[in-house]
């Protein structure tokens, strides 16, 4: 009878952390409006246009095509490494390798 009373609260507790996976990945997915951002972080249309330009900037100094897609889809669009990977079809695992290469290489375009 124990057993049976410790089965069911093993799946009670994984349908609980499925609903709260869910709940937190629908959080993560919903944004607040444009003028609730620009309200809450202060800045000016004309700072956000001079952002997103440095953004784009940003972007083409990466030099391959799947490295400038991982890194708009991961942090632009906040899109998963499976998502991601099953859109461009590859592994999840070489959207994780080409994410980390193209921010190391940024990263030394940047500090030269």
């Amino acid at each position: 009878m124990s057993n049976a009373i410790h089965d069911y609260q093993k799946e009670l507790k994984r349908i609980a952390w499925r609903l709260q996976y869910r709940a937190r990945a629908e959080r993560q997915r919903e944004l607040p409006l444009k003028t609730d951002i620009l309200f809450i972080t202060g800045t000016s249309p004309e700072q956000e246009i001079e952002s997103k330009m440095f953004v784009e900037y940003i972007l083409g100094l990466i030099p391959s095509d799947t490295g400038q897609k991982v890194i708009r889809l991961f942090y632009l669009e906040d899109r998963s490494e499976a998502e991601i990977a099953s859109k461009l079809n590859i592994s999840q695992q070489a959207v994780n390798k080409w994410r980390r290469k193209t921010i190391q290489s940024l990263s030394k375009k940047m500090s030269s």
